[in-house]
């Protein structure tokens, strides 16, 4: 836990824009080691969002690790923006050998997929945007 939180604090002093890291801050929450709550708002831009997420992975690899959770708690921001889309996954990761993986909740239940998988991925993120949308 203490290197999770060593390797957050160094994640969140990259050169990145200064005045929307405190908004992307709060929609990318750390909830455990390696794991995190994702909400994002209609006002959350997808691309500084995932360059914010990338520069969590490439420091989350430097201190070790193998993949990243995201508990998505809104998914209808992030599916109208193109989140779960096949480039945006795959230039969040670049060549890092690390997986994002997502855990989709519903009243029906919890999916966990990963990028890994994008067709899969993609599929998961539509259909619980149905539900959620219900």
């Amino acid at each position: 836990m203490e290197n999770t939180l060593h390797a957050a604090s160094h994640a969140d002093k990259s050169p990145a824009s200064a005045t929307r890291r405190p908004a992307l801050q709060k929609c990318v929450v750390p909830v455990a080691p390696t794991c995190f709550l994702l909400h994002a708002n209609a006002g959350t831009s997808v691309k500084e969002l995932s360059a914010y997420i990338r520069e969590i992975a490439k420091t989350y690899h430097a201190y070790g690790a193998a993949n990243i959770t995201f508990i998505i708690s809104d998914l209808h921001a992030l599916q109208l923006g193109g989140f779960f889309m096949p480039d945006n996954q795959r230039a969040m990761v670049g060549e890092l050998p690390i997986v994002l993986c997502y855990m989709f909740a519903s009243e029906a239940g919890v999916v966990y997929s990963s990028n890994n998988s994008l067709r899969t991925l993609t599929y998961w993120a539509k259909y619980f945007a149905k539900e959620w949308a219900r």
